[in-house]
This record gives structure tokens, sequence and C-alpha cells, in this order.
């Protein structure tokens, strides 16, 4: 797999640094500058001079595209190509149309992972409420989750707490909206848990004593180490889809735990495809895996396997069907 783990691009080297040479000034101390910024026509040219072939665009179409799409987010998509990683110069017959279709898959497959995002998400607000109530706000004042003395990391737990009662501004159009004016500054647990961002709520999980988080867990059928590590893993794709940063082709560095001895075997642990397998097992019903299997492998399917590679998505050579079903 290409070395290209970072979430967005990763077209910043020697050869066209965000920066130019420094230079001595009059107090003795160098300054750096800043590349100046160039037009629409220039980038055209720029990635012309990388050997990156237009065939099928007019100069216009291409400019048309530079103003809609950063530049420097198109070079991201284009790393599979390069000679050299620590290069801009690409292969011969490199095309502008197979990068755009890279881009294309690229952002079809976030669209893809927040539809199927969204479940897991919903389930483990649910979950977690249902969980750390029964167990602890059965009795008067009913307001437990606002206490240290039931969380194990106490001044993280109360911290998300105090979050939530210092955001002054709410959506009124969501469904829980009709609780707010009651619930402003106690609110019970299953009216917080709703508005929080979700990696927050993931960090409330890990907030909660161990028994709160193996009952938690055994909601989702697995342990309560296990369950931390796919959240995390979860948040990390989520935040990626969300924000529009490239998948495709980058490298994780947190490790998903993958359960079973050939999934092991054959998936790189850090790849987006550990990532999409943990998404999978983690959905809350198996119509609900299936679907998600069949949208990614069909998403897929329809990308040239020499454009989009399956490999730099860390599928394994002898397809990956059978690990994401």
């Amino acid at each position: 797999m290409n070395n290209a783990s970072d979430p967005m691009v990763g077209d910043i080297t020697r050869d066209d640094a965000a920066t130019i040479p420094s230079e001595p000034s009059g107090t003795g101390l160098r300054t750096r500058h800043m590349k100046p910024p160039l037009s629409l026509a220039q980038q055209r040219e720029r990635l012309a001079s990388h050997n990156i072939s237009f065939d099928g665009y007019t100069d216009r179409e291409v400019e048309g595209i530079l103003a809609r799409i950063n530049y420097y987010r198109i070079t991201g998509y284009a790393l599979q190509y390069r000679v050299r990683p620590d290069r801009h110069w690409c292969e011969d017959g490199t095309q502008f149309a197979d990068i755009m279709s890279i881009y294309q898959f690229d952002e079809e497959l976030r669209f893809l992972l927040l539809r199927h995002l969204e479940p897991v998400e919903v389930k483990l607000r649910a979950v977690v409420s249902h969980v750390f109530t029964a167990a602890h706000c059965s009795e008067s004042p009913h307001d437990q989750h606002t206490k240290a003395e039931f969380y194990y990391r106490k001044r993280d737990a109360l911290a998300i707490i105090q979050a939530y009662s210092q955001e002054d501004e709410r959506d009124q159009s969501t469904p829980w909206s009709h609780k707010h004016p009651r619930h402003r500054e106690t609110a019970p647990l299953w009216v917080m848990v709703e508005t929080m961002p979700f990696s927050r709520l993931v960090r409330y999980y890990q907030c909660l004593k161990r028994q709160d988080r193996q009952a938690v867990a055994k909601e989702f059928n697995t342990t309560a180490d296990n369950l931390q590590n796919a959240l995390l893993c979860i948040v990390r794709l989520r935040n990626k889809s969300a924000h529009g940063n490239r998948i495709y082709n980058t490298v994780n560095l947190r490790k998903a735990r993958l359960v079973r001895s050939e999934m092991k075997r054959l998936v790189d642990a850090q790849s987006v495809f550990a990532y999409l397998i943990l998404l999978g097992c983690y959905q809350p019903t198996l119509h609900q895996r299936r679907r998600f299997a069949t949208d990614f492998w069909a998403l897929l399917s329809r990308y040239a396997p020499h454009v989009v590679r399956p490999d730099l998505l860390g599928i394994p050579v002898s397809g990956g069907r059978h690990l994401l079903r």
C-alpha cells in the first residue's frame, strides 16, 4: 500500500513545498516566504507538468473543476500514479479522468459510510442511556449521572456533563427539542446522549466503570475493550466522511481489532478495509449488515479495478467478500 496516511492529501514534497527557501533578513534571522497563489490556468499547467494528461477535457473544463475542487485535494488522488512517493512526476499514461474517477469513488464512499454509520450511532446512544440509568438512576433524585462517584474517569465524565449545560444554543428542530426547556442545566441522561456529538459520546462510554462498559458491550455481542476499539475506529471513519477527507489509499494510525483469525491473517489492521469490516460487524441487525456489505461491493464494482484499486483499500488479493458480507 502506498504511504498515504495523511487524511486529506499528501502533496507537499521537496519539489513542490508550500514555502520557498528562506533568505537572511536585516536582523540576521532567516525568513520563509509562502509560494504565490496560482491562477486556475497555472494550476492546470502545474498538473500537466506532473505528466498528467487531460484527454477528453478542454482547458476550460479542467479549470472549471479546479474552481470547484481544490488543486491540493485533487493531487491526493494521484498518489498511486507517482513514479516515486517523494516526487510529483507521474507514470506515463496517467489520465486526469482516472484521477477524477478515484475522487468520485471516494466521495460516494463517504456518503455511503455516513448512511451506514447512523444506525450504529443511534444504537449506542440508546444502549448507553438504558444501561447507565437502569444501574444507577432508579432512585430519587435520578441525577446520579451527574455525580463523579459513578464513573471510572471522574474528571472527564464531569467535563462532558458540564459541556452539555454550557451549550447555549440547541437545534429546536430535533426530535428531542421539546425536552430542552425543562431540562436546561441537569437533563436526564437519555436527553444528554441524544445531543452529544458522537465523538463525545464515545469518550463518555470510556468514562464508565468497567461493569457498565461491559453491559453496554454485551448489547453489541462483544467485550468492553473490543467495543471501545471499534468505536474509536468508527469515530475516525465518521469524522473523515463528515469533513470530506480522503479515505481511499490511506493508512490509519489506530489498529482495528479483528476478532476472527482469518481476518487477522488476511487484512492489515490499519487499512480502510479493516475499518469497514468493523463497521459492518457492529450494524444493529443482520439485515443492516448485509445491506452495508451489498452497498459497498456494488459501489466498488462500478469502477475499473486498475483505477480504483482494491489493494489500496486494504482488500486482500484473494478478495474480501467473505470477510465483509
